[in-house]
């Protein structure tokens, strides 16, 4: 754990990444909570949703090859430099009470564009700066950082709400954040991986589908992504929508039992992040699929008990779950991909996991209405644990080849 806290390059993009979460989770909340107060409209309500993710499936796959192409380092600072003008940008309209809905919406667009354009970038990096025996510990850091703006970037952000009273000075704290954050990341060296004798002779779109090429031929990968990844998010997707249906319709807690639900999931994940710091899992290969099988065993248990405190229960432990494979598959996901191919191939990843999920959340919402909570809940925890059991024969090939290369390193 020394090693990794010594590193300091690692350190400041962590920082960097840190502070911009908590900047993001108050922009985040701050602009929902604008266009609620100002329209009551859940379709526009369902429209800002969209602008925050809509760009990102469209965008990331670009941003990926541009990670593999050009100056990652470059790319982060721009990109948080420009995402935190734009949210200064809508907090001084926001202030002076010129904020129109289409306005908004146009910079919710560009702000999340500039993210799409972040994330590859730093997600490959990570690899670029941390040694492969410290990737697990550097992830787990990741997901703890991750945890923390969830838990405390709300609670805070409906503490500076109360006390400041106008939405727009959060969003000046935001903006401040993400141009901390470009500031921090200024100083970090990136070591570059880029393919001398293809650089400059591809198009994006000939770089993008090479990504996609690769995705498809590696078959563990492409088996890891699917059952994983996609089958996984769809699933575990609608949880929110059931989180939210059961407290009002089943356990009659209301919002502060939902609040609760949810925030003992991320104390879960927080939970399972310090146990891999501190050495308590460390097999990214078993990592993954006991997190992935511990999220199909939560679900068995709010299902078969639909009880409130064993949903609480239960939410404790699909966190714990949700750290563990989110750890260990991103760990899998940095070590089978090659470092030159790293920023493209992981933003398909990401683009295709990402779409799963309003599929998933639109399937929940529409099976809820024509069967029971219970069966639902079994029903998904049946086939989450039995898509996490069939990863071990991929994590069985990998753990193989894994010993053939440290044999031959020897």
């Amino acid at each position: 754990m020394r090693a990794l806290f010594a590193n300091r390059n690692y350190m400041l993009l962590w920082t960097g990444l840190s502070v911009s979460r908590f900047g993001y989770r108050f922009f985040n909340l701050a602009v929902l909570w604008f266009v609620m107060q100002g329209t009551g409209s859940a379709l526009s309500l369902g429209m800002t949703v969209l602008c925050f993710t809509v760009p990102t499936i469209i965008i990331e796959p670009l941003a990926g090859v541009a990670a593999d192409r050009f100056d990652r380092k470059k790319i982060m600072v721009f990109s948080d430099f420009f995402t935190g003008s734009i949210m200064l940008i809508i907090a001084v309209l926001m202030i002076n009470d010129s904020l129109t809905l289409p306005l908004l919406y146009a910079l919710l667009v560009c702000s999340a564009a500039s993210m799409a354009l972040f994330n590859p970038s730093a997600n490959s990096s990570i690899p670029l700066l941390v040694e492969e025996e410290q990737l697990t510990k550097a992830n787990s850091l990741n997901q703890l950082s991750t945890q923390g703006s969830n838990i405390l970037g709300p609670a805070l952000s409906g503490i500076l709400i109360g006390l400041v009273g106008n939405i727009g000075f959060l969003l000046i704290i935001s903006g401040v954040a993400f141009i901390i954050s470009a500031i921090t990341e200024s100083w970090i060296k990136v070591p570059s991986v880029i393919s001398r004798e293809k650089e400059g002779k591809q198009s994006f779109a000939s770089e993008m589908l090479d990504g996609f090429q690769y995705v498809v031929e590696d078959k563990a990968l492409l088996f890891l992504v699917i059952v994983g990844g996609i089958i996984i998010n769809f699933f575990l997707a609608p949880l929110t929508i059931f989180f939210t249906y059961m407290s009002d319709n089943v356990f009659d807690v209301g919002a502060s039992g939902l609040g609760f639900i949810n925030s003992i999931l991320a104390v879960g994940a927080m939970c399972g992040s310090l146990m891999i710091m501190f050495n308590v899992f460390k097999d990214k290969y078993r990592m993954a699929v006991a997190g992935l099988l511990l999220e199909g065993i939560a679900l068995l248990i709010m299902g078969i008990a639909l009880n409130y405190y064993a949903t609480v229960a239960a939410a404790g432990l699909l966190g714990l779950g949700v750290c563990f494979a989110s750890v260990g598959l991103n760990t899998m996901y940095q070590t089978m991909i090659p470092k030159e191919m790293m920023g493209r191939v992981l933003s398909l990843v990401s683009m295709m996991l990402g779409a799963s999920v309003p599929l998933g959340q639109l399937f929940g919402s529409l099976i809820i209405e024509h069967y029971s909570m219970a069966v639902v809940l079994m029903t998904f925890g049946v086939i989450v644990s039995i898509s996490s059991l069939s990863l071990i024969r991929v994590v069985r090939v990998e753990r193989k080849e894994d010993a053939v290369i440290e044999r031959g390193a020897r």
